[in-house]
């Protein structure tokens, strides 16, 4: 009997580590950088079963399922008190987990996507080392910078694409100018978020941008960023015409225009959730790029 209680309490301590590592966010993470080495070797004529046999680009994968999973771990840690009044009980679930054993498997997992990455080579291993360093002053400063913050944890969340153009060594200037749009529908959903967990962070007297600015003026700001986030993606489709790379841009535009009429309704979960699907499509349009 008390076997089997220690089982099931692993067990959900383990789902725990995965809720808090936001597997799910990891595993659209790993497709996409699959996706974009696929897209990057059909147009140097490598074939898929080259890629399957790339140990370099498995490495950077690995490493980056690692310190992807460090860097939720860590932010964690500092957010526990906002998710503790945002998410009670995913984060009470969660903290089935102590904080200490949490901040060992940080430590574990850095350690393991370090010799990861070097192994793979000295550009990409210096690279994930940024990249650590990163999330870690993302967490612990960045995060309560107004502004700031949302333009960070944008950057931050397409990062390990440029590990994979890094390895192969292509920048081709359309897959650039569509990372940038992708990375303007990850900043607004990050300024979305910030409605959401408006009511921790006006407790605890965090200054995000509804709790510095004011909800009405942070909505605002909010609707400009999407208008300009709309026509840079009409400039793309004026641009280079209506490809089939550039279908999901159409679709983008549309659904823009719909959430910034949402967000005078302060639909904020509905617009966030619709943006959650916008970019697993945009991950999966890499194909067609």
């Amino acid at each position: 009997m008390t076997g089997t209680v220690n089982k099931s309490s692993l067990a959900l301590k383990f789902i725990a580590l995965l809720s808090i590592v936001r597997w799910y966010n990891i595993l659209l993470t790993v497709l996409a950088q699959y996706l974009s080495a696929y897209v990057l070797m059909q147009h140097d004529g490598i074939s898929v079963w080259a890629m399957l046999a790339d140990l370099k680009l498995h490495a950077i994968v690995m490493a980056s399922i690692f310190c992807i999973a460090g860097g939720y771990i860590i932010n964690n840690f500092y957010d526990f008190e906002k998710d503790l009044i945002n998410r009670p009980d995913s984060t009470l679930f969660n903290d089935l987990l102590q904080r200490n054993t949490t901040l060992n498997f940080y430590i574990l997992f850095n350690i393991i996507a370090s010799v990861i990455a070097f192994s793979a080579s000295l550009k990409i291993g210096i690279f994930f080392l940024v990249f650590m360093i990163s999330l870690w002053i993302y967490s612990h400063k960045i995060q309560r910078i107004p502004f700031v913050k949302e333009f960070v944890a944008s950057i931050l969340s397409i990062a390990c694409f440029f590990a994979v153009m890094l390895h192969f060594s292509r920048f081709y200037p359309y897959a650039f100018i569509y990372g940038a749009f992708f990375m303007t529908l990850v900043y607004c959903r990050e300024l979305v978020k910030q409605f959401i967990n408006f009511t921790g962070d006006k407790a605890l007297n965090i200054q995000s941008l509804p709790v510095s600015l004011g909800v009405d003026k942070a909505k605002s700001f909010t609707v400009f960023m999407m208008v300009l986030s709309l026509l840079a993606g009409l400039s793309i489709l004026l641009y280079f015409g209506l490809e089939p790379g550039n279908y999901f841009i159409l679709l983008a535009i549309l659904v823009l225009a719909y959430c910034i009429a949402m967000m005078q309704r302060n639909r904020f979960k509905s617009i966030n959730n619709i943006y959650k699907i916008l970019i697993v499509l945009g991950i999966f349009n890499i194909l067609l790029v």
